[in-house]
């Protein structure tokens, strides 16, 4: 799909008479040692579809460029009017196309103190500026932003149908970049039974082919019914889309032409982004502390915030995020939720319980110990009254032999004997 995007925009760019010549040739010598580079970089005999990705947002960047520099030759910008580029860039007097300043600035930057103006000897006034001033052109990556549970399921009711709930199920369970969660196919979910609750899961393998190069490739089980409620009824229903595309450079196709049928998800991340923001201003939610709009990506930062609190470590955590062990980027909402300092309350709070319970099981000892003894005594006195009893019969019985005999002999006398005893 990208490759597409990317010949049609580039051969647009290098046809369009519109822009400066040697402009144009700057753009040719730039993108084809890009594609040279990137294919070399990942050890590719062809470029893949992840460096077209990056290819085609080179494009976009491109022409904008261009456009804020009124399409002067790049070779014959002055320094004066590179460091006013620049400050109207910070100063926020070059806005998005929602009328706001650009929040990563330094993707420019990179490309003006890099090779792109590295072909028309002007990489070195940019670099020069930018580290005079400290300029970095990236807003502050340390901001918290997440959302609740309970406000991400009123997000989820408000999409319209199982496809869209499924890719917003997949977002804050998986946790994984909505570019990757739409490259997604049948063949990389495993339905399956989890041996330890008897309950049904879906296995997603997140392969290198369809992450961001920083990712690390892994498998995911879902910890969500409701993953797989919704994933069931897209795998159910899968099949061709018939309908048109909406893409400005592949338009008049249809979405089977673009998407194969094994695809779970026949849009893009366009078509994502417009029924997410219309999902989330139906149920009014914001993101916390800031109260800024929801996008994908805070799902997935929202996925780290809920498992944080109920217990994962924050390896754990990392891992499912496709961090490297040794990133501290999680840490940021550690802090913010203020988990350690939970849990140091927590230890002390678990040493005064181990204290109760210590006290608890020597107290079930001791009740154990007298338990003993009082069936021990039961035991010895049920012995001693059968002794005795045993005693008492013997006694009875001996004196019973002992009466008997002695009227057996006052029945033997004779009458003499009895008048004369002696």
């Amino acid at each position: 799909m990208y490759q597409e995007m990317y010949n049609k925009r580039k051969e647009h760019l290098l046809k369009d008479v519109n822009i400066h010549p040697k402009n144009r040739e700057v753009i040719k010598e730039f993108l084809t040692f890009q594609e040279y580079k990137l294919k070399r970089k990942e050890g590719l005999t062809e470029v893949d579809e992840r460096s077209y990705k990056t290819l085609y947002f080179y494009t976009s960047r491109i022409n904008n460029l261009n456009k804020w520099f009124e399409n002067k030759d790049w070779s014959k910008l002055t320094k004066v009017e590179i460091k006013k580029f620049i400050d109207d860039l910070e100063d926020g007097k070059i806005v998005n196309q929602y009328g706001k300043r650009y929040s990563d600035r330094s993707l420019y930057y990179q490309m003006l103190q890099g090779k792109f103006f590295g072909f028309v000897g002007k990489n070195h006034i940019v670099r020069d500026i930018l580290e005079e001033f400290s300029i970095k052109g990236r807003r502050d990556t340390n901001q918290v932003r997440y959302i609740e549970e309970d406000d991400f399921k009123k997000i989820i009711d408000c999409m319209t149908n199982a496809e869209q709930r499924a890719l917003g199920y997949l977002a804050w369970d998986i946790g994984e970049n909505i570019s990757s969660l739409l490259a997604l196919e049948k063949e990389d979910l495993k339905r399956q039974t989890n041996t330890d609750t008897g309950e049904i899961e879906y296995l997603v393998i997140l392969s290198k082919e369809k992450l961001k190069r920083s990712r690390t490739p892994r498998s995911e089980l879902t910890n969500y019914p409701e993953t797989v409620k919704y994933l069931d009824i897209v795998l159910e229903n899968l099949k061709p889309s018939n309908k048109n595309t909406s893409n400005g450079f592949i338009k008049n196709r249809k979405l089977k032409e673009i998407h194969n049928e094994e695809k779970l998800f026949k849009f893009g991340w366009k078509a994502a982004e417009k029924f997410l923001r219309r999902a989330v201003e139906s149920a009014g939610v914001r993101c916390l502390p800031g109260g800024e709009r929801v996008t994908w990506k805070d799902l997935r930062s929202s996925m780290a915030c809920d498992l944080l609190k109920k217990g994962w470590t924050n390896d754990e955590v990392n891992s499912r995020l496709g961090h490297r062990p040794s990133s501290r980027i999680i840490d940021r909402y550690i802090n913010y939720l203020a988990l350690d300092r939970k849990k140091s309350k927590k230890k002390i709070y678990e040493g005064s319980l181990i204290k109760v319970e210590m006290e608890l099981s020597k107290q079930k000892e001791y009740n154990k110990l007298q338990a003993l003894r009082m069936e021990n005594l039961q035991k010895e006195n049920e012995h001693m009254r059968g002794d005795f009893s045993s005693l008492m019969t013997k006694t009875t019985n001996k004196l019973k032999e002992v009466l008997g005999q002695v009227e057996r002999l006052e029945k033997e006398k004779t009458p003499l004997e009895i008048n004369n005893p002696s």
